[in-house]
């Protein structure tokens, strides 16, 4: 119920990539803003526009429930913050952009210019105005619903509902990875959709659809949707129905094969037998007052979208949740708009703070609504969702779902693990019972170790199997992550991602949720003491030909919709039919549906040993040329892939495909032989025969039990006491019999207690871990909590080194600094505890005492996250074979953005005034460009309105060779001391030049240390402050800036460069040339001087400033036609020296004084600049 659109099939490759990716933000390096005022008023608006003008600047606007300002007319170089909760923005002149960071809804009626709009937060942005150009926007709030009545080109981050409406037709939008883009197209015209693999879709007018990662087109204008979670729902299902109006048993449609019992005898559960187990009623609500008890309940207000792009928002009305004749009743209301438009709105409450309840049997009786698109739920998330991280590691409980077009089934679920996996189960009714006729109860008994789900007493529904890990740290002890307080929520959603969308025959006024009741009960204790069930799994053997695939020869008709051997399916729009004959099974398409499964024959079952290498044959034709895909899956873990989707491409003759694979996944008997035939361009029927699977070897996969750094860079293992047998996995104890150590709860925290009598030596109990990863001659940095009943001195052993902590009766953090031996041989770290009182110790680290961890890579990739937006794009290792252990990413092809591939590391320490050098090798086998920066980490940092800062404090691009250079830069932290920086490396389309030919970047001994501040010479006078002045080294020390509609070409000769531009774009950065690194001193006069000559009359722009954008002087140029002239502009530095100013050439789009409603005259044409100077002549 979370988050239904995760439940997608994911391939072995993807989640392979999904374990070694981190999280990194979806921006490229930005830069420092300037002033930053905050108001509320139009009269606070106009003022702050008059204070800034002409200059860089944030204006905050502070919205309350009702807020409306205006932008007049003029250039501005402003950013408009948008917060609140209701906020209206007019805008007539000219902003740099427009970020929303709201709680509600915000409006935006552009009839001037802005250059881009970024959604970080909204329930709903609607977007209007009579400029005919479309406008960047950036979309990275989850599930915000976007209005368009104005054109936009949207950039989805995050899932996104969006409807355009007349005056929308020139928008176009772009998914990145992961994101899906639920379209509404009400204008005239198709709306072009480009997903992260550079596919492109079309939303033709009246269409409204989902357009997923993978690129398919999914229908919600009122088809039936099925989730790509179980592509065998309603198909599949074993159902034994029953005529005595209660439910029958059903079979699991689960994540993890362990789950989903089927019960062939089952028998009632009743209050009684509760009673008889030790439960007792702990809590319950009858609903027998008019009102909803506000002392157990919360009412949670949600937008539209919130998540599972659902149709409804939550709101607090008795319109929607009322309490009447002993009934909890949520209801749905629909209300059309004035504009035509309908809009939803329904109830969702939840007891978090006022009943949470660590495990216990929980059961509700309720009716549900019947209507295509409504999903009722009664279910379960934690109190604490960071406990384990957020969705799905935190663990979710679902128990009860009905869908309203299929009101006889209802789902029970349980959500967890990173990746993602899930157990559900399913339990049908027969239709005289169904569950919006009649009253059911629905419940789950959730204990340590084992969570059983009930409908009207009878059981359906049984798991055992789950597992809470983060990748590269380790897996929590079972039975984490359902070992933790969590709280009931009740909701009724209309429409969403899983359950699908209310057509024409969904009604409202007359559907509800009603629930007669919600009861508690619990044991007055529970043994946590469980361990993990162990899996046995059994493989079948083959037959006598060694043949795993049963009737693979066709020999027998079989009925194809049962579960036995195979099973032809259909979903997602898709139509068709399978038969045996004459020895084949024929496969025709009447539509080929909207998902490659849509059509699809599979046989489950199939029995797949890890390590075994096997080959897949089949004989196949079709009636006309066609492709199909096949592939092996694994139903029970989320459809990974165990044989990849392979692409067959089918003639008109028969012939025999041959195919190998290695079992690199865990045994698993129910492997899943896929032949997928929908979303094709071709319908024509395809001829299969004599399918086998056969074993042809093993090779034992051996798993890497090296210890290395964690990802989070600590040496230690298991150093929070969360993992292992009784949360002591990796420690090493040893001690007396009469003293104990064990790990305290959850309420304590999980800390390790060790209790040992007075008199007991202190080297008679020690708890330690042996061969850490550490290396010789190293610095690091050793630290713990630490508490002891009463004032006692602790030692502590770490790499032969002896440390002693003064511990007391307060929780304390302890930390010690030590170097390595050259001759390292101790690689042990442990702890003298027996002080003969109550010791407690907690979150024991060993990390690298250097800013930047293990820059040498000595230690693999430990302490950096490599990132790939396309990871097929990028593979990257240690080599330490033909490199001293140096980072090495192989590039098929850089993507559009410089931040499609980058390495990174976070919580680098920066401090306010301190002068810092930076160094690093690196090398590339295709001449190009990287960039580097030390910037700050806008996930954790934000201003008060809550928009993320990602200021760089230290960035510079960097031309690459063959041969690899040692690139140094010195620079100081001009800001706020910084202990979480973010150093980045960024290797993908650096100034917008995409390399989609194979190359290899290597990256070695990065270094930051601290020096002193440097002193800084005054430049001799009259010398050239410009590297490479005159371009007789290429464009070496100049960078060529372009970006968006500017289309050109660019070529140095001798003496200077060609600038042949086509296009000059909208923004007179869109074509420039740009010179970094030059000292300017404050209160020194310079003399910049060049030659330029243009095939046309124009207009360009010479500018000086800083790295964030801070202007220090610069001036338009007219240039006439096909004539050289020499520029000269001399200005004075007024502010404080910078070693790192900027020069720039703009030849792009040119306005007067900046104000996007003066273009200055500024053709297409060719442009020639030679013999740069930039001198300083004196002082002021």
């Amino acid at each position: 119920m979370k988050n239904k659109t995760l439940w997608k099939q994911v391939g072995a490759a993807a989640i392979a990539a999904a374990m070694v990716m981190s999280t990194v933000p979806a921006t490229p390096v930005q830069a420092a803003g300037g002033k930053t005022l905050a108001v509320s008023s139009q009269k606070q608006l106009n003022q702050a526009l008059k204070t800034v003008k002409g200059k860089n600047a944030v204006i905050t606007v502070k919205a309350g429930k009702n807020v409306k300002i205006t932008i007049p007319k003029g250039t501005y170089k402003v950013t408009i913050r948008v917060v609140g909760k209701k906020a209206a923005v007019v805008n007539n002149g000219t902003v740099k952009e427009i970020v929303v960071n709201s709680k509600g809804t915000v409006t935006i009626k552009n009839n001037g210019t802005i250059k881009k709009v970024t959604v970080q937060n909204a329930k709903s942005v609607s977007f209007s105005g009579n400029c005919k150009k479309a406008v960047p926007v950036v979309v990275n709030a989850e599930d915000v619903s976007m209005i368009l009545a104005a054109p936009a080109k949207i950039t989805a981050k995050k899932d996104v509902n969006i409807v355009l409406k007349k005056g929308a037709e020139k928008s176009s939008i772009t998914c990145t990875k992961n994101a899906q883009a639920q379209v509404d197209n009400q204008t005239k015209k198709a709306i072009s959709v480009k997903i992260a693999d550079g596919t492109t879709l079309k939303v033709e007018s009246g269409e409204s659809c989902t357009i997923t990662p993978k690129g398919k087109k999914e229908d919600t204008s009122g088809e039936d949707k099925t989730d790509e979670k179980d592509k065998t729902d309603g198909k599949d299902q074993k159902t034994d129905d029953t005529s005595d109006g209660n439910a029958s048993s059903g079979s699991s449609s689960s994540g993890n094969s362990s789950g989903g019992t089927t019960v062939e005898t089952p028998s009632k559960l009743t209050e009684a037998d509760l009673l008889k187990q030790g439960y007792q009623l702990k809590w319950q609500d009858n609903f027998d007052g008019a009102f909803l008890n506000r002392a157990d309940w919360n009412v949670e207000l949600h937008e539209k979208g919130w998540v599972n792009s659902e149709w409804q928002e939550y709101v607090d009305s008795d319109k929607n949740i009322q309490v009447k004749d002993g009934k909890l009743l949520i209801k749905p209301v629909e209300t059309v708009n004035a504009d035509g438009t309908r809009s939803y709105t329904s109830g969702r409450i939840n007891t978090q703070g006022k009943h949470d309840f660590k495990y216990g049997y929980f059961e509700c009786r309720a009716k549900v609504p019947t209507g295509k698109g409504y999903l009722p739920a009664f279910w379960m998330m934690p109190t604490d969702e960071n406990l384990y991280g957020q969705w799905p590691k935190c663990g979710e409980i679902d128990i009860m779902e009905v869908m309203g077009q299929e009101t006889n089934k209802a789902y029970g679920t349980i959500h967890y693990g990173e990746p993602h996996d899930q157990s559900q189960g399913t339990c049908t009714v027969d239709a005289k019972n169904n569950f919006a006729d009649q009253y059911h109860t629905y419940a789950c008994d959730w204990e340590p170790g084992k969570i059983t789900w009930y409908i009207d007493g009878v059981k359906f529904h049984e798991e055992s199997d789950w597992f809470s890990a983060k990748s590269g740290q380790g897996e929590v002890a079972y039975p984490a992550p359902f070992d933790q307080p969590f709280y009931m929520i009740l909701n009724l959603a209309v429409g969403g991602s899983w359950v699908g969308y209310p057509d024409d025959s969904t009604t409202y006024a007359d559907q509800q949720f009603a629930v007669d009741y919600v009861k508690v009960y619990q044991k007055d204790s529970y043994d946590e003491n469980v361990e993990k069930p162990v899996k046995n799994v059994i493989l079948r053997e083959p037959d006598t030909t060694g043949n795993y695939i049963n009737n693979g020869d066709f020999s027998i008709a079989e009925n194809l919709s049962d579960d036995k051997n195979w099973k032809f399916l259909t979903t997602l729009d898709g139509d068709g039919k399978a038969e045996i004959k004459n020895h084949e099974m024929v496969i025709s398409t009447v539509n080929v549906g909207t998902a490659d499964y849509s059509i699809q024959l599979v046989q489950p079952d199939v029995p797949l040993q890890k390590g075994g290498t096997y080959k897949v044959t089949f004989d196949a034709y079709a009636d006309e040329a066609r492709t199909m895909i096949a592939d092996i899956s694994g139903p029970d873990h989320n459809y990974t892939r165990y044989w990849k989707d392979t692409k067959v491409e089918l003639g008109t003759q028969k012939k025999t495909y041959t195919y190998a694979f290695q079992m690199t996944g865990s045994d698993d008997a129910n492997g899943r032989l896929e032949f997928n035939l929908g979303n094709t361009a071709s319908t024509a029927a395809v001829h299969l025969s004599n399918v086998r699977i056969e074993k042809t070897g093993y090779e034992e996969i051996k798993e890497d039990t090296t210890k290395k750094a964690l990802a989070d860079g600590n040496y230690v293992y298991n150093g929070s006491f969360q993992e292992g047998k009784n949360r002591l996995g990796y420690w090493e104890i040893t001690k007396p019999e009469h003293v104990t150590a064990e790990v305290t709860g959850l309420e304590d925290g999980r800390r390790l207690k060790v209790i040992s009598q007075k008199g007991t030596e202190s080297t008679a109990v020690t708890v330690g871990q042996k061969d850490l990863a550490l290396a010789s001659d190293t610095d690091y940095i050793l630290s713990f909590t630490a508490q002891a009943q009463e004032a006692k001195t602790m030692t502590v052993h770490a790499a032969g080194q002896d440390f002693q902590a003064e511990l007391t009766g307060e929780k304390k953090n302890y930390s010690f600094s030590f170097e390595t031996a050259a001759d390292l041989t101790d690689k042990n770290i442990s702890f003298d505890l027996g002080l003969g009182t109550t010791v407690y110790l907690d979150d024991v680290r060993i990390d690298e005492d250097s800013l930047i961890k293990n820059g040498s890579f000595n230690a693999g990739l430990a302490g950096f996250d490599p990132y790939c937006y396309t990871p097929s794009n990028v593979t990257y290792v240690v080599d330490s074979l033909n490199e001293d252990n140096a980072a090495d990413f192989t590039i098929n092809d850089t993507g559009d953005q410089d931040w499609h591939i980058q390495l990174k590391q976070t919580g680098v320490r920066l401090e306010k005034g301190q002068w810092y050098r930076l160094s690093l090798k690196m090398k590339s086998s295709t001449n190009r460009k990287v960039s580097y920066a030390l910037q700050r980490d806008g996930s954790t940092h934000k201003d008060a309105a809550g928009n993320e800062d990602w200021t760089p404090y230290c960035q510079e691009k960097v031309a690459l060779t063959s041969e690899y250079q040692t690139i140094t830069k010195e620079f100081q932290m001009k800001e706020d001391t910084d202990p979480d920086t973010i150093f980045n490396i960024a290797m993908g389309a650096i100034d917008g030049q995409q390399i989609k030919e194979q190359h290899r970047i290597c990256i070695d001994d990065i270094v930051l240390e601290k020096m002193e501040a440097p002193e800084i010479k005054p430049e001799e006078t009259s010398k050239n402050l410009l590297v490479n002045g005159e371009f007789s080294d290429g464009t070496d020390g100049w960078d060529i800036v372009k970006r968006d509609d500017a289309i050109g070409t660019t070529v140095a000769t001798e003496g200077g460069i060609v600038f042949k531009i086509a296009d000059v774009g909208t923004e007179d950065w869109h074509a420039q040339l740009k010179h970094s690194g030059i000292t300017l001193e404050k209160g020194c006069k310079y003399r910049v001087k060049f030659k330029v000559t243009s095939t046309k009359a124009r207009t360009i722009k010479l500018g000086f400033m800083s790295e964030s954008y801070d202007w220090y002087g610069g001036t338009n140029f007219e240039l006439p036609e096909a004539e050289e002239q020499e520029v000269v502009y001399e200005f004075t530095m007024e502010k404080d020296t910078d070693r790192n100013a900027v020069m720039t050439v703009s030849m792009g789009q040119i306005y007067e004084n900046d104000d996007k409603n003066k273009p200055i005259n500024t053709p297409a044409s060719d442009i020639i600049l030679t013999n740069f100077s930039l001198e300083k002549i004196g002082q002021k």
